[in-house]
């Protein structure tokens, strides 16, 4: 019986690690279509690179943070970003950002050109 159930989990653990073996990992973004997107969808209110064609226009004392701020701090990482972005609020309060509504690769090329900005 004791060897049956260690032959058992046995089995389960080599099936667990042939599915993950041929799971696909979440693909990186694309930093360069990232950029893209980003020049066109948020210099209203981010300096999303120092070449962008306007600056963002704001509200009295309200300034969104520059893309290379957000790099920049130690607490981003691709997957704190990700949620940041995907967890924004529909209506905003105060100066909350709105939700852009990414799809979820525009979010990941998003991600990974505000990462590739970080200091190295």
């Amino acid at each position: 019986m004791k060897r049956s159930a260690v032959l058992a989990v046995l089995a389960a653990v080599a099936a667990h690690a042939e599915l993950a073996a041929h799971a696909q990992p979440k693909p990186a973004g694309d930093a360069k279509e990232g950029r893209t997107f980003a020049l066109e969808a948020c210099t209203g209110c981010h300096i999303v690179a120092s070449d962008q064609p306007f600056k963002p226009v704001y509200k009295g004392d309200i300034r969104p943070p520059d893309f290379k701020d957000i790099a920049d701090k130690p607490s981003a990482t691709a997957d704190s970003l990700i949620h940041y972005l995907d967890m924004l609020p529909i209506i905003p309060k105060d100066s909350q950002m709105a939700n852009a509504d990414l799809s979820p690769d525009q979010t990941r090329d998003v991600v990974a050109y505000i990462l590739s900005l970080r200091d190295k």
